[in-house]
This record gives C-alpha cells, sequence and structure tokens, in this order.
C-alpha cells in the first residue's frame, strides 16, 4: 500500500522536475516501486517520461486533420409552393396551371430544383426556375413537390407536399350554385285562377272573310234580310 501511494504521489509532481523510481519484482511476481535503491531494483526516471508523454500529445494535437465542419441546418431558410395554395380549388384552367416556388436566400450556383405532379418528376424547364407552367392538368386531386438537389444528385431539401384540385364545368355536371339556379317556370297570364277556355273561335272569327263585290256596281254586296212569312188572309 505504501508503494502505491509513493508511486501516485511521485507521478503527480511536475513534469520538469525529474523523479528516480526503483522497480523490482519480488518471489510471488508482485511488482514494487520505491524511492529507494534495493538489491535487484530498475530504476526509473518519471520525469524525462512525462515531458515526451507530453511532447508527443502536442505533436500529435498539432499534426491532427481538422474535424468536418458539422452542418448547422438547412440550406434554404424558406423553401415552399406558394402558387397554387395547399388544398385550392382551380376552376375551369383548360387543363393550365401556374406554379411559384419561394427560395430564401437564393438558389445557390451548385443546386438545382426539380418538380414533381403526382409523383413524377415535371421536364422541360431549366434547373434555375422558380416558376412553371403546367399543361394538360386532368381534372381531380394532384399533388405537388419541390426538390433541391446538388451536382451529385443527392437531395438538399423539399418543400412540404402540397394537394390542389382542378374542377372543370361539363354538361354531364353542370355547375351550381345561388348565382347559377334555373330560371323560374312562366305561369299562365291572368294568375294562377285564371281558366283555360272550353271552345276554340272559328276560322272565319280567326280569318275574317271579307264580304263579296259585286262587278257591276264594285260595291260589296250586302246580304238582304230574309223576307217575313205572310199571314192568314182575312175573309171578305
Amino acid at each position: 500500500m505504501r508503494t502505491t501511494l509513493l508511486l501516485l504521489a511521485l507521478l503527480a509532481t511536475p513534469a520538469l522536475a525529474s523523479q528516480t523510481v526503483w522497480k523490482w519484482t519480488d518471489e510471488k511476481g508482485v511488482t514494487h516501486y520505491s524511492d529507494r535503491s534495493v538489491p535487484g531494483a530498475t530504476p526509473m526516471v518519471l520525469g524525462r517520461g512525462n515531458a515526451a508523454s507530453s511532447a508527443a500529445t502536442s505533436n500529435s494535437s498539432a499534426t491532427a486533420p481538422a474535424q468536418p465542419q458539422v452542418n448547422a441546418g438547412p440550406a434554404y431558410t424558406d423553401f415552399e409552393i406558394w402558387q397554387p395554395a395547399n388544398e385550392e380549388v382551380l376552376i375551369n384552367t383548360a387543363g393550365l396551371v401556374t406554379v411559384n416556388i419561394r427560395l430564401t436566400p437564393s438558389l445557390q450556383s451548385a443546386h438545382s430544383v426539380f418538380l414533381y405532379l403526382d409523383g413524377r418528376l415535371v421536364d422541360g424547364f431549366p434547373g434555375n426556375t422558380l416558376s412553371f407552367e403546367l399543361k394538360e392538368v386532368s381534372r381531380g386531386l394532384h399533388t405537388l413537390l419541390a426538390v433541391v438537389v446538388d451536382t451529385s444528385g443527392q437531395r438538399v431539401q423539399e418543400t412540404p407536399m402540397l394537394r390542389f384540385t382542378v374542377r372543370q364545368e361539363s354538361i354531364a355536371q353542370p355547375p351550381v350554385g345561388p348565382g347559377l339556379r334555373p330560371p323560374p317556370k312562366p305561369t299562365r297570364q291572368g294568375g294562377a285562377s285564371a281558366k283555360l277556355p272550353s271552345s276554340q273561335p272559328t276560322y272565319a272569327a280567326l280569318n275574317a272573310v271579307p264580304a263579296p263585290i259585286d262587278p257591276v256596281t264594285n260595291k260589296r254586296v250586302v246580304a238582304k234580310p230574309a223576307p217575313a212569312p205572310a199571314g192568314p188572309r182575312q175573309g171578305n
């Protein structure tokens, strides 16, 4: 126990103060340390060893490679699709949908932006554009997703998934609403209490036939009233 305490005390001394410690092993194989020389002991200079160890530690720190820089967060503080809005309903678009993306700060030169409609890449646009004009977008529910990709093809950042619906008017499914209600049915002249005529007028009443013209006098012929029937004779 004394030997161990002595060794710890010597090791705790400053590195510049050289200390000699004697080391030996007894007949039972137990190693001992002492500040005094004994028969068969081997001297150890602890000060030099500590100094060398300190120098080695200093050299290793100087030659150690720099640690890789830890990514502090996403490359862009604001990256979203702002048009169309999430859950927006587009009516009578004729298949055309405009998509606009907001990106802050500006797009880096080593990055490209790609747009996915319903999980499929929208091609035909440059990698640095933030505005897309989609054509032939069918009726129904659709999803949009924008992704920033670096030169190696790795995804750097992506927007939240956005959903929108396209509606087109059709004869089978006409639009409805307060402003699109059908006009009221026409009512009969005279109100609901008016009665329908029970007989039809004659052809002569609907089409007035003029009286015949006398070709001699060129005047209308006036029908003479029929003579009254003669009564019985009075006797003389």
